[in-house]
C-alpha cells in the first residue's frame, strides 16, 4: 500500500504504530489517529473505523469454506496432528544463536557437497521463452515482469505438450486466475481461433479473491474471435490445499470426456513454501487412487510449478525424509533451515557491503537513510550497533549458504516426485533480473 506524503506509514501499519507504547510521531494527521482498527474477523488486517459496521457484513474471511465432498481436512498433511507447529515461527521464539546457525551451515555443506554438488540439481537450464499468445499482453504493459513471466511458464506448459484445449488446467494459489486467463488466450491462438474441445479450468485458492479473472476467461473467448460454440468451463474452489481431495465424484470437472480425450493439469505461478508441498502429495493422492480403483477420472498427465517463498516451508508438509541421512531434524532446526533459503533472495541493499566481523554496516548518507534503515525487514541481519549478522557470515558467504539451502529444498521435492513414477526436470524460466524466484518444477508420469 502507499502512503500519504504527511504520513510516516500507510494505512495498513498505521493502527499497530499508533497504538504501540511509546510511540509517538508528529508527522501522523492528529484527525486520522487511532481510527484505524484491527477487523474483528480478521486481525490479519485493518479497516478505518468509520466503515467498520459495512465491512464486517462483506470481510472475505467471514465466508465460510464450502464443506463439499472433496474438502476432507488435512488429508494432503504427511504428518497430520502437528497443526501448532505451523504457526511457530522462530523469529516469535527464541533468537537463533551462534551455535545453531553453526550447527545448521555444517549440516548445509555436508549435504550439498554429498548430495547436490556437481548433479543436475546444481546445473540448472535458463530457458526464458515468449509466447506468440501473450504479444497483446506485452503490447499493453509498461511492467512487462509479470507478463514476460507467464508467457515462460505456458511455453514451459506447452513445450512438455500439455497445451491441449481438451485437458482440464488446475492451477493452485490461482489468486485472481492471471495465469488461467493468459494461458486460455495461448490456447486461442495455439488452435487458430478454432480449438476442438472447450477449455476447461479449476481454480484452487483459499482466499476470497476480490477482481478475480474467472468471467474475463469466458469474455476473452468471444473477443479474441474463439469459433468454438461452448465457452470455456471456469470452476473455482474456496479451499485450503490441504484439506483439497480431488478425487472424489463431485468433482465432474474432472471425469473423462465422452471421446475418452483429457487429461489433468497442475500449474501454479508462485506457489509459497508449504503450498507446494501440499500441492505435491495432493497430487500424488490423485494419482494413487487412480491407480487402485482405475475410475473414470482424468490421468495426470504433467506438472508446472514455479517455485517461491522457501522460508514458508512447513515442518508438518515437508518431505523431510530425504533430508535426514547424516543428521535428524527438529521442527526448530528445519524452521532455521528455512529461514536461511531467504539469504539467497532477499538482495543487497546499496548501502551493505560484505563485512568482517570486526566492520560496520556502512550506511548511505542521505536524508532518508535513518529512516529506510529503521523499517527495512533486511536489517534484521545486524545487530543495533552495526555489527555482523548472528551467524558470523558475510553477506556474500550468506547468499551462498542459502543457495544451497534453496537447492536442497528443492532436491527433497524431486526425490519424492521421481519416487512416484514421475520424470522431474528443474529449469529456471526467467533471468535473475526478471525474479530472484525463478526456478520452475516440471514433473511428467512416467509412461508404464
Amino acid at each position: 500500500m502507499t502512503r500519504r506524503a504527511t504520513d510516516r506509514f500507510c494505512a495498513q501499519h498505521l493502527a499497530t504504530v499508533e497504538t504501540s507504547a511509546g510511540v509517538s510521531d508528529s508527522s501522523l494527521s492528529s484527525k486520522r489517529k487511532l481510527v484505524r482498527v484491527k477487523c474483528p474477523i480478521d486481525p490479519g488486517h485493518s479497516v478505518w473505523l468509520h466503515g467498520l459496521q459495512r465491512h464486517v457484513k462483506r470481510c472475505q474471511s467471514s465466508k465460510e469454506v464450502i464443506r463439499s465432498a472433496w474438502c476432507v481436512p488435512d488429508i494432503n498433511v504427511v504428518r497430520p496432528g502437528l497443526d501448532k507447529l505451523l504457526h511457530i515461527h522462530v523469529s516469535s521464539g527464541a533468537p537463533i544463536t551462534f551455535e545453531e546457525y553453526e550447527k545448521c551451515i555444517a549440516f548445509v555443506d555436508q549435504f550439498y557437497q554429498s548430495e547436490i554438488q556437481g548433479t543436475r540439481y546444481t546445473e540448472i537450464p535458463l530457458r526464458q521463452l515468449k509466447h506468440n499468445g501473450l504479444e497483446r499482453r506485452l503490447n499493453e504493459l509498461s511492467n512487462k515482469k509479470h507478463a514476460i513471466q507467464q508467457g515462460s511458464l505456458i511455453s514451459a506448459i506447452e513445450d512438455a505438450g500439455l497445451l491441449l484445449c481438451e485437458n482440464c488446467f488446475v492451477e493452485f494459489g490461482a489468486g485472481r486466475g492471471e495465469l488461467s486467463r493468459y494461458l486460455n488466450q495461448a490456447l486461442i491462438q495455439k488452435y487458430n481461433n478454432e480449438p476442438t474441445h472447450t477449455p476447461s479450468f479449476l481454480l484452487i485458492d483459499r482466499s476470497g479473491m476480490r477482481m478475480k479473472f474467472d468471467s474475463k476467461l469466458v469474455k476473452d473467448s468471444e473477443e479474441l474471435g474463439s469459433k468454438h460454440p461452448a465457452a470455456p468451463i471456469v470452476h473455482r474452489y474456496k479451499t485450503d490445499i490441504k484439506d483439497l481431495d480431488l478425487r472424489k465424484e463431485d468433482n465432474h470437472q474432472l471425469r473423462r470426456r465422452s471421446d475418452g480425450k483429457g487429461n489433468l493439469v497442475a500449474l501454479s505461478k508462485h506457489l509459497c513454501g508449504a503450498a507446494t508441498d501440499l500441492t505435491i502429495q495432493c497430487l500424488i493422492n490423485y494419482c494413487k487412487n487412480r491407480k487402485d480403483n482405475d475410475d473414470d477420472m482424468m490421468d495426470l498427465a504433467g506438472i508446472v510449478i514455479a517455485l517461491c517463498c522457501r522460508h514458508r516451508c512447513s515442518y508438518s508438509s515437508y518431505p523431510l525424509e530425504y533430508l535426514t541421512k547424516y543428521t535428524d531434524i527438529d521442527p526448530r532446526g528445519f524452521e532455521i533451515l528455512c529461514k536461511m533459503s531467504s539469504w539467497a533472495v532477499c538482495g543487497r541493499r546499496p548501502q551493505h557491503r560484505d563485512a568482517s566481523d570486526s566492520e560496520k554496516i556502512e550506511m548511505r548518507v542521505n536524508d532518508d537513510a535513518e529512516l529506510e534503515a529503521e523499517h527495512d525487514d533486511s536489517n534484521d541481519d545486524y545487530n543495533q550497533d552495526g555489527q555482523t549478522h548472528a551467524s558470523g557470515l558475510s553477506i556474500s558467504r550468506r547468499e551462498e549458504v542459502g543457495m544451497k539451502v534453496r537447492s536442497i529444498l528443492d532436491y527433497a521435492r524431486v526425490r519424492k516426485l521421481e519416487d512416484q513414477g514421475f520424470q522431474v526436470e528443474l529449469i529456471r524460466y526467467v533471468d535473475k533480473a526478471i525474479s530472484s524466484e525463478n526456478v520452475c518444477l516440471v514433473a511428467l508420469p512416467i509412461p508404464r
